[in-house]
């Protein structure tokens, strides 16, 4: 694929941490807004809503390992 560097690490789900603190983490590290983070990943704003929400407000939502692994690689730019 010319163009488009290799991921710097490959996906391992061992590594899976849905914790809404550690992908609000990962989003400050990168600098985008959630918005634009769910834009460059391809989910809707409102799903990236659910998955940093607080567990106790009841939209809490479980991030799948996919989306986790594409926002460490947002912050990896």
């Amino acid at each position: 694929m010319e163009g488009h560097p290799l991921p710097s690490r490959q996906p391992d789900s061992a590594h899976h941490d849905p914790r809404p603190e550690y992908l609000r983490a990962l989003l400050e590290q990168a600098g985008v807004s959630q918005r634009e983070a769910a834009r460059r990943i391809g989910i809707s704003e409102r799903t990236l809503r659910y998955y940093v929400s607080d567990p106790a407000s009841g939209d809490y939502r479980a991030a799948p390992y996919p989306v986790q692994y594409a926002i460490e690689h947002l912050s990896d730019e």
